[in-house]
């Protein structure tokens, strides 16, 4: 499989340890990351932009083109459906 000719985006909150699951799975795979990062504090997951990409407003979120993909374990296993060939 080819990596993706753009970074995929990940909305993140740094301290989330599902955020960190999905990263370290871009990693693995060795795909470009574009993180954002969602100030949790400030309320910037419940707000429209937001909660457009995830009506539960919740982190991790990814966008990968035109996919936009939220819950990191749906994310982990896109990832490796779509960018692992070795089906590892």
């Amino acid at each position: 499989m080819t990596a993706p000719a753009h970074p995929i985006r990940l909305h993140r909150h740094p301290l989330s340890g599902h955020a960190h699951r999905v990263e370290l799975m871009l990693s693995l795979l060795r795909l470009p990351c574009e993180p954002v990062d969602v100030d949790l504090r400030a309320g910037a997951h419940k707000r429209p932009e937001f909660l457009a990409k995830n009506p539960f407003g919740q982190v991790p979120v990814i966008e990968d083109g035109d996919v936009t993909l939220a819950d990191s374990n749906a994310i982990l296993v896109y990832l490796a459906l779509r960018y692992d060939g070795t089906g590892r």
